[in-house]
């Protein structure tokens, strides 16, 4: 088998064989997130302390600054695919409950998940293989939507595995409370405000918003203005009055959060710049 690579500026896909054994693991923590899928060899990996030996076609699932790595551990050929994407590849309003899975505690099983035997999992990675080859002016969206169907098998897993559990319970409130502040996006949202209507604590809501989404509730306001603002102004309204419509009170806040956002002024053309 060839080495398969894929890179783009928001995945990074790599499907390859080695047959050197290790004699320590490569830890290391990167800012994206990972599916690892093991296809064959004899390796364990680590994940924040918590060791795993997986068994063929099954995968790993690692969130943003995770400390993990992999040992080689005979020179049995270990072929393994992984994935790595970030969360702004995927649509706003589907991140939530995509990356969710992502988010389990470590050390306990439910980042890991084995195969039944049917390779389930398998043909998903296959069809984002098999994406390098569409033409380049639609590779970028067959990835995407490729692999929103992969982060979508992995949910449905993940509920199988979990059933009516504490997380699907906290899934379900983290969307109505994004619901909430898509509703009341343009306005003034404070901490205290969504922990009154939700009869729950700021402390709770936080913990629970950021374990479902992988980030704050005020970046999630932020980004979701800034891409509104970017919206408005592409339909020709000046960066002030689209900063105002999205609910910034003033133009200098409204030029920091775009610039964070997508890397570039409100003054920059769209069609001048790469994906981030």
């Amino acid at each position: 088998m060839k080495t398969v690579n894929i890179h783009t500026d928001s995945l990074i896909l790599h499907h390859a064989i080695d047959r050197k054994k290790t004699e320590q693991y490569a830890l290391h923590c990167h800012n994206f997130y990972e599916v690892f899928y093991f296809v064959a060899g004899d390796v364990s990996y680590l994940v924040e302390g918590k060791h795993y030996v997986p068994k063929p076609h099954s995968l790993l699932l690692i969130a943003p600054h995770v400390f993990h790595g992999v040992k080689i551990e005979s020179d049995i050929p270990y072929e393994r695919i992984s994935l790595h994407f970030v969360p702004g590849f995927l649509p706003l309003e589907n991140q939530s409950v995509l990356l969710s899975p992502f988010h389990a505690d470590y050390g306990s099983a439910d980042i890991y998940y084995t195969d039944n035997g049917d390779h389930v999992m398998f043909p998903f990675f296959k069809q984002l293989i098999d994406a390098r080859f569409a033409d380049e002016a639609i590779r970028e969206l067959s990835l995407r939507v490729r692999l929103e169907a992969l982060l979508s098998q992995i949910l449905i897993s993940s509920y199988s595995l979990k059933g009516a559990s504490e997380s699907s319970s906290s899934i379900k409130s983290v969307s109505k409370i994004i619901a909430y502040l898509n509703d009341h996006i343009t306005e003034s949202i404070r901490l205290d405000d969504l922990s009154a209507v939700f009869y729950i604590s700021k402390h709770h809501l936080n913990k629970m918003f950021r374990r479902a989404t992988g980030t704050t509730v005020g970046n999630y306001v932020i980004h979701k203005r800034v891409v509104m603002a970017q919206n408005l102004m592409s339909q020709g309204q000046t960066a002030n009055s689209a900063a105002s419509a999205v609910g910034f009170h003033d133009y200098s806040s409204f030029f920091r959060a775009y610039k964070k956002v997508l890397g570039y002024a409100p003054s920059v053309k769209q069609n001048t710049m790469l994906l981030k």
